[in-house]
């Protein structure tokens, strides 16, 4: 497998260079990129049961003493139509892993409780304008705007109810998130290294998803992550 896989990357790697090089006057272009980063999951909010301080089975909101959402990597393929002499229409999809760190939470009305780390995977689905400054010496700058939807899977979800430890293992539950992602960056346009560039984007997501432990029937939580994004282009 190894050695497959060492060859599934020289190929692509040869056929990034071969299509670089033939196509380099066109407009339209695939980008390849890989990215990692940080961010926060707030305003986490669901259906519980009674808990010190918050009694009653309610939608309770709760917030996480260490908030830290981190991107592990993202790994994308976007298309930049050309519409204009500036303007792109950029579409893509990525395959993300992100965490939350070992911590603990406190409830509305100040109870506290232990909260271990969670992992999402999954896909980022992409779309919105992107606009291009002029050339300033050998880099071209530019901004955009994405809608931009999660679609995964979050681990570690168990109860703990009849068996095992909180917040270990468990079903998978499915994880969906809708939003936007601005993102300003560069890419290089002549020399050793043309084509290569280098982008901050800033997730902004909205999401709804299924059971997370004593939160069976669901919840709410907003994830908001800046990464920082290295790709590379190909003309056609």
């Amino acid at each position: 497998m190894k050695k497959l896989n060492k060859i599934l990357l020289k190929t692509t790697l040869l056929s990034l260079i071969y299509l670089s090089a033939v196509f380099a006057e066109s407009k339209n272009e695939l980008s390849i990129g890989i990215a990692s980063g940080n961010g926060v999951m707030e305003n986490v909010k669901g259906m519980h049961t009674a808990v010190t301080g918050n009694p009653g089975t309610n939608i309770k909101g709760l917030v996480l003493d260490d908030d830290s959402l981190n991107a592990i990597y993202s790994i994308s393929i976007d298309y930049n139509k050309h519409i204009n002499k500036n303007l792109y229409l950029n579409s893509g999809i990525s395959f993300s892993r992100y965490y939350t760190v070992d911590t603990a939470i406190t409830f509305d009305g100040g109870y506290n409780s232990d909260f271990p780390n969670i992992h999402f995977r999954g896909l980022n689905l992409e779309l919105g304008p992107s606009y291009r400054f002029d050339k300033i010496s050998n880099f071209t700058p530019y901004i955009g705007l994405n809608a931009s939807t999660f679609l995964g899977f979050q681990s570690d979800t168990n109860y703990a109810v009849n068996s095992g430890l909180y917040g270990v293992d468990g079903p998978e539950t499915f994880v969906k998130c809708f939003g936007m992602t601005p993102n300003l960056g560069f890419f290089i346009n002549s020399g050793f290294f043309k084509g290569y560039g280098f982008s901050i984007e800033n997730l902004i997501l909205e999401c709804d998803n299924e059971h997370n432990r004593s939160m069976t029937e669901g919840y709410e939580a907003d994830f908001n992550i800046l990464q920082y994004r290295i790709d590379y282009r190909i003309p056609f």
